[in-house]
């Protein structure tokens, strides 16, 4: 009889160890007609894909891969419009090099491509892009200047937004940007000196 009662005296205090006291600062449950206080949640991160994706944002992000050569960059955010423009002048330099390939080749190496002529007869509009955008002589042109994105409104699918290019000694360049919405992604179609390659 002892025992049962040292027992059941053990396991109570057991009990109450791993249970606990019921906490009074727990609220009483509520009855489904209450509102409850509202909840406070934290502001959305300002760096949301929302913000990085912003026209301004993918023009900076760029401007700055043809400043460092960043490929990777370029391919991702040139739109399919952008891509047909260097198709354009990819046909023109294969036309080029069927007409004369060692005219072509010469100005070409002098250029700074390392490429075969047999191997630039085989590239993609992305290949040439890729392949132009690393030139040091590319990255110069661009990195001679800072880079303003003036007013623009954003209400539309397809922008157009001016730009001006400032070099060191104060030379100003205007220039139209064009930006267009795939798959909710900004990509740029239009921009300075991407309609030129060497």
């Amino acid at each position: 009889m002892k025992q049962s009662a040292l027992t059941v005296t053990i396991l109570m205090i057991f009990t109450v160890i791993v249970y606990g006291q019921p906490d009074e600062s727990v609220p009483p449950p509520q009855d489904s007609l209450q509102v409850p206080e509202e909840i406070a949640f934290p502001p959305e991160d300002i760096t949301a894909d929302s913000v990085l994706n912003s026209p301004s944002s993918v023009l900076q992000e760029f401007f700055q891969a043809l400043r460092t050569g960043d490929n990777l960059v370029i391919s991702r955010l040139i739109s399919k419009d952008g891509l047909e423009e260097i198709d354009t002048m990819l046909d023109v330099l294969k036309e080029n090099l069927s007409d004369n390939e060692e005219t072509t080749m010469s100005r070409l190496s002098a250029a700074g491509y390392t490429a075969t002529a047999d191997e630039m007869k085989h590239w993609s509009s992305t290949d040439y892009l890729s392949e132009t955008v690393v030139l040091p002589m590319m990255q110069a042109r661009y990195s001679s200047y800072d880079m303003q994105i003036e007013d623009y409104i954003s209400n539309s699918n397809e922008l157009v937004i001016p730009l001006l290019f400032i070099t060191a000694s104060g030379v100003e360049l205007h220039y139209d940007a064009v930006l267009v919405k795939e798959n909710d992604q900004w990509k740029v179609t239009n921009f300075m000196g991407l309609n030129s390659f060497p």
